[in-house]
């Protein structure tokens, strides 16, 4: 295993191997557009209805803003593996497993201590999920939404060979 030292703490590499934006699915955007619209009849029946249409339009632009912003990014570079905020160096990626939406759903309900990292997104079916070698890691493993799963995994695999990470 590599030492911590060879590490730079937050920082990401210079080469992207795959990225991700977990963007929200189109069930959710209708959903979010449908709530809009209703908060918009809503004010439009009880003031008016260019009070209605205002309430609509700003109110689906903020949530849409929110809703796109927020999305994470999921990104293998020849560094380390980010998710959202969190980095994990290469040299700590250990076994990596593909879920589909059934395992995904299993694994979620399942309780483990200590805790996994989790980037699971109700909208987006299977999952990856990352072993942490690190054991000073609070996580024993990370959980991440993938639409595109295999692409993930060939990239942490690529990754880690390029950079002589630990193969177990």
């Amino acid at each position: 295993m590599s030492s911590p030292s060879q590490h730079t703490e937050g920082t990401d590499g210079t080469v992207s191997r795959f990225e991700e934006r977990l963007w929200p699915g189109m069930g959710v955007l209708i959903f979010f557009l449908t709530m809009s619209t209703s908060l918009g009849i809503a004010y439009g029946h009880a003031y008016t209805a260019p009070i209605g249409l205002t309430v609509a339009i700003v109110t689906t632009v903020v949530i849409f803003s929110v809703a796109f912003f927020s999305a994470p990014l999921v990104r293998v570079d020849n560094l380390v593996l980010r998710v959202g905020r969190a980095r994990l160096p290469l040299a700590y990626v250990g076994d990596l497993r593909i879920l589909d939406q059934v395992q995904t759903r299993s694994a979620l309900a399942s309780a483990t201590t200590p805790p996994p990292y989790l980037m699971v997104k109700s909208w987006i079916p299977r999952s990856v999920v990352v072993t942490v070698l690190d054991e000073s890691d609070p996580h024993p493993y990370w959980q991440v939404s993938s639409r595109n799963p295999t692409e993930l995994v060939k990239a942490l695999e690529l990754a880690k060979d390029d950079t002589g990470g630990n193969r177990e």
